[in-house]
C-alpha cells in the first residue's frame, strides 16, 4: 500500500501525510448530475462544502435531492460508499 507500518486503525492514530485539507469542489460539481455514474462525485462535493456540524442535514438533503432523479437503492448505495470515506476524513 505504500504506507509505513503503524497502528493507523487501532488507537485512532492518523494516517501520515494528510495535513492538507482536500480541495473545495467547483461550482459545476455541486450541480446534480444527469448520469448515475457521476452521483458519487456529486455527493462528495456536496458533503465537502458542509461544515462538520451541518453534515447530518447535508446528507439528508443530498439523499432527498438525488432520489428525485435516481432510484432510491442506487442513492443509498452511493451514499454508503461516499460516507465510508468522507466521514472518516473528518
Amino acid at each position: 500500500m505504500g504506507l509505513p507500518p503503524g497502528r493507523y486503525a487501532s488507537a485512532g492514530d492518523p494516517l501520515p501525510g494528510r495535513s492538507m485539507p482536500p480541495p473545495l469542489p467547483s461550482p459545476e460539481s455541486l450541480e446534480l448530475p444527469e448520469d448515475l455514474v457521476d452521483l458519487e462525485g456529486w455527493l462528495v462535493a456536496t458533503l465537502r462544502v458542509a461544515q462538520p456540524e451541518q453534515i447530518h442535514g447535508a446528507v439528508a438533503r443530498a439523499e432527498r435531492v438525488a432520489a428525485q432523479r435516481f432510484p432510491p437503492g442506487a442513492v443509498v448505495a452511493a451514499l454508503r460508499r461516499v460516507l465510508s470515506v468522507e466521514l472518516a476524513r473528518q
